[in-house]
């Protein structure tokens, strides 16, 4: 279910929104649906990919050195 709300904007800034619907072939309304749903999914799929690294961190640990830690310099040995 779709629910209305109100936004409240600059002048020049609705004047630039219309602009950039009008060229999308798009009302206002779903222009700014479109920016707000494509930046939400942006977001959960980058908390995602940190969890994802998080669990990757967390199975090294299983692996290798047994879970030793190292220095900075340590890592960086060539």
């Amino acid at each position: 279910m779709t629910k209305n709300i109100t936004i409240r904007m600059d002048e020049q800034l609705l004047k630039d929104v219309k602009h950039i619907a009008v060229e999308h072939d798009m009302s206002v309304s779903a222009w700014i649906t479109q920016v707000v749903e494509k930046e939400a999914k942006r977001d959960v799929r980058y908390e995602e990919a940190g969890n994802g690294i998080m669990r990757l961190m967390d199975q090294a640990k299983d692996y290798g050195d047994g879970g030793k830690t190292y220095t900075r310099d340590e890592m960086h040995e060539r």
